[in-house]
């Protein structure tokens, strides 16, 4: 599949910030298959993954699977959806203000709450359990119940909120939350700060 090199590179940068690695040297390539697999439970090689980087050449054409593998680790459902809804909506200048806007689950600590808001006047308020994984302790308007717990790598002010793993019922899927115009608060509480 033909991929415009803007994308990759504009996925690159997501990549190595969900990794919060910086991606140089082979043994790197390695890092970055591991943290893959132990996260998503999928396969990149590190072989795929230099082409991407374009450590060695060859990467023109690039399978769809691929291309969704990396989209679900920096928190997007699919290829697709990251192209719609982060690429042609953000130029380059703009995605760099939008990452700065983050918040990473890497800098919370278990325990610390994070407020979460999106239109039409829907509010949760978030437990940190333990590698990206988010309980509901309140929720307002929205489709989400106390005690529901869900994945998550990023929450990013005024861009929808993918989550992964959403268990609700007994049931485990791919959620969305702001869908149109993306959260409108992200409020870290951190239980670090609050003692």
């Amino acid at each position: 599949m033909p991929v415009n090199p803007q994308h990759i590179t504009l996925m690159r940068q997501l990549v190595e910030e969900s990794a919060n690695h910086t991606v140089n040297t082979s043994n790197d390539f390695i890092f970055l298959s591991g943290e893959i697999q132990g996260r998503l439970k999928e396969t990149l090689s590190a072989s795929t993954l230099k082409r991407l980087w374009g450590y060695v050449e060859g990467y023109a054409s690039v399978r769809p699977s691929t291309l969704d593998i990396l989209a679900r680790f920096v928190g997007f459902p699919d290829w697709e959806t990251f192209v719609s809804d982060y690429c042609e909506v953000e130029s380059v200048q703009s995605s760099h203000r939008v990452m700065s806007e983050s918040l990473y689950t890497k800098d919370l600590d278990i325990g610390d709450q994070v407020k979460i808001c999106w239109n039409p006047n829907r509010r949760c308020l978030l437990k940190y359990l333990s590698n990206s994984l988010f309980e509901v302790i309140t929720s307002e308007n929205a489709k989400l119940k106390s005690g529901d717990r869900f994945l998550c790598q990023r929450f990013t002010m005024n861009q929808p909120l993918y989550v992964e793993l959403l268990t609700q019922d007994g049931n485990t899927e791919l959620f969305v939350m702001g869908n149109k115009g993306g959260l409108t608060e992200v409020r870290p509480m951190l239980s670090r700060r609050m003692a």
